[in-house]
């Protein structure tokens, strides 16, 4: 087994069988309102976010790239997120992925503590074999905000997943440049009797 593929296999295995994740108990329902305290956190993790940066002490750095959408949406979110090497000549290598939605809720301490609803990865024993996430799994994740930068840190192994919100630029056009503004409307023409304004 090559080191890209042992890389690969132990990321996936953290990913989805750390014992973070395999925490046993009851899934709690959702709040009907965060507490006082988490009640900003929880409001400005609304919305959709897009992965920046990913570090992982198990996961290879050299030629990966990572592409990764995060989804809030009250008191639960989805995370999808991919990720693939290139080799010498710039073709893909290897690649892997998970996805997942959950529940959450935010403690005082700004961690965030994720029950899974539905989930999948990549085998870690190969063959690319999707494999599903038993419900009710959890994550813990501290929670960071850095103006429009969110962080999310799992401190037992220092995984960490850094992001910026994913909002449409109304001022491009579909390639990307930068919109003419529309022209000013003419006045509609005075009725009888009236004067033009000026």
């Amino acid at each position: 087994m090559n080191p890209l593929t042992v890389s690969i296999a132990l990321t996936t295995a953290l990913l989805c069988a750390s014992p973070a994740f395999l925490q046993g108990g009851k899934e709690r329902p959702p709040r009907a309102t965060p507490p006082p305290d988490v009640a900003p956190i929880a409001r400005d993790l609304q919305g959709a976010w897009r992965l920046v940066e990913f570090e992982s002490k198990v996961m290879r750095r050299e030629r990966r790239q990572e592409v990764g959408i995060l989804l809030v949406a009250g008191e639960f979110l989805s995370f999808e997120c991919h990720f693939g090497w290139m080799d010498d000549a710039g073709q893909r290598d290897a690649s892997t992925y998970f996805s997942g939605t959950h529940s959450f809720e935010l403690r005082s301490d700004s961690v965030m503590e994720m029950t899974s609803l539905i989930g999948s990865t990549v085998d870690p024993r190969g063959g690319g074999v999707p494999v599903f996430e038993p419900s009710g799994r959890k994550r813990e994740y501290k929670v960071k905000f850095e103006g429009t930068k969110l962080t999310l840190l799992r401190e037992l192994d220092e995984q960490t997943f850094r992001f910026e919100r994913l909002a449409p630029d109304p001022g491009l056009d579909f390639y990307g440049r930068k919109k003419k503004p529309a022209p000013l409307a003419e006045p509609p023409p005075p009725r009888d009797g009236e004067k033009k304004k000026e």
